[in-house]
């Protein structure tokens, strides 16, 4: 069984201000978006750590499954 990780809420608000300027959103729709992935974004913080990077492979993801870029 995998280890729960628990995100902060400080690490939220920096990853959605930074999924917001990617996406050309409010943080509002950010937030919806990172919620909807949680699953995604919980396995890439206990992988990664760091916001940079889950910012990176979470964006990377999410363009795939969504076809946005």
């Amino acid at each position: 069984m995998q280890a729960e990780c628990n995100v902060s809420d400080e690490h939220l608000e920096e990853l959605s201000a930074r999924i917001a300027k990617s996406f050309f959103i409010t943080e509002e729709e950010a937030l919806e978006l990172i919620y909807e992935e949680w699953e995604r974004v919980e396995a890439l913080f206990a992988i990664h750590k760091k916001i940079n990077l889950v910012h990176l492979y979470l964006i990377g993801e999410i363009n795939e499954l969504y076809r946005i870029a």
